[in-house]
């Protein structure tokens, strides 16, 4: 859809300019360098990327690279395109030299453009106001129960009747969660609209499988962890792995205890709801706190000796979490540049804190009165 004023303009724009096909992911604005050219969107969607951090969607119908056309500066971004995207590539001199005798035209596209940088700039501002916001939220979610929980505390000190079977329990309790995480993450994808958004969190999805870069590994390694410890295998295997070094073994889901059930249908219902409110349980609800929250499993796994490639799926996700993380606190700054969006990504957190706050109450109860349960 073209943009008010552009439209008026564009049948000249597309006399004056050269049409031209671009690939999918090619970067043909890069930030930094000197060019005047800018680029009216015949078909297809770009990115535009100004230090690292995606900041808009540009779609068939408006232009892009009109700080440098009309400024004669470097590039304040990088524009990607998203898909195959056909272009009128337009040369500021060549612009200006078949213009001159209108200046008519030249008055109205000149302050058209003047225009779209002043709407373009004030929608950036509200992005920072946003990503402040969005900040604020996953500080509150930092505080709340689900992390800072006396079960958590119990584990980390050590304070419970039986440390080994409370582990135990949560191996055998908390599977019923951690195996269907490529669940949640495909709920929250198909929810997405932006194909930005879709395509970070398949990387995430790929993580999930055990897959990772040299730069993650690099890290990893850093930290103690080996790669042939993860490379290749899926983080709930990780999690069985975990569970096998503690004797758990599980049975079919419809086997899980009614509480992991309906813990995990529930908030599978809540990445359902719509884009913001399942970023916000499964980004800021969930992905925000789960580097503080496993880190407290770790002293309690010292104090059992447990190997630490057994135990991998802690610290790894201590790490690699902190990369999700950023993901979906990207997605979230961009949804909530809305009233409507900063409701939902703020109610989609609190549904997912609450969710695991009760399933935490209830595996407190059972480590405090060491349950009979069966974890062979």
């Amino acid at each position: 859809m073209s943009h008010p004023g552009l439209a008026d303009i564009a049948p000249t724009l597309l006399r004056l300019g050269t049409r031209r096909c671009l690939p999918a992911d090619h970067t043909f604005i890069e930030q930094g360098r000197h060019d005047q050219s800018l680029f009216y969107l015949l078909a297809g969607s770009v990115e535009v990327v100004r230090d690292g951090r995606h900041v808009a969607t540009v779609h068939a119908g408006d232009v892009v690279g009109e700080n440098a056309f009309l400024d004669n500066r470097p590039r304040t971004a990088s524009v990607r395109t998203i898909g195959p995207v056909e272009v009128i590539a337009i040369d500021r001199q060549e612009l200006l030299r078949q213009t001159d005798p209108n200046l008519n035209f030249l008055s109205r596209f000149l302050s058209v453009l003047s225009e779209r940088i002043h709407q373009r700039e004030a929608a950036w501002q509200s992005r920072d106001d946003a990503r402040l916001w969005v900040e604020g939220l996953v500080a509150t979610a930092l505080t709340h129960r689900a992390v800072d929980h006396p079960y958590l505390r119990a584990l980390a000190s050590g304070d419970l009747p039986d440390l080994r079977w409370a582990i135990a329990d949560f191996a055998l309790q908390y599977y019923g969660y951690s195996a269907h995480f490529p669940r949640f993450l495909a709920q929250t994808i198909s929810q997405l609209t932006e194909p930005p958004d879709r395509a970070a969190l398949m990387e995430n999805m790929t993580e999930e499988s055990g897959e990772y870069g040299q730069e993650e590994l690099a890290e990893l390694a850093e930290a103690g962890i080996e790669p042939d410890w993860i490379v290749g295998i899926p983080h709930p295997q990780l999690f069985a792995r975990f569970c096998r070094a503690m004797g758990v073994n599980h049975g079919e889901p419809s086997e899980d205890a009614l509480e992991v059930s309906c813990w995990r249908e529930m908030f599978l219902d809540v990445l359902g709801s719509g884009s913001a409110q399942a970023v916000g349980a499964l980004g800021l609800g969930t992905e925000s706190i789960v580097s503080t929250m496993y880190r407290q499993f770790l002293p309690a796994l010292e104090r059992l000796n447990i190997s630490k490639r057994d135990a991998v799926f802690f610290p790894l996700h201590a790490l690699v979490d902190d990369h999700h993380q950023e993901t979906l606190l990207e997605i979230a700054v961009r949804l909530a540049d809305t009233r409507e969006g900063r409701r939902d990504l703020e109610k989609g957190m609190h549904k997912a804190l609450f969710l695991r706050a009760g399933f935490w109450d209830w595996m407190l109860e059972r480590a405090m009165n060491a349950t009979s349960g069966d974890h062979q």
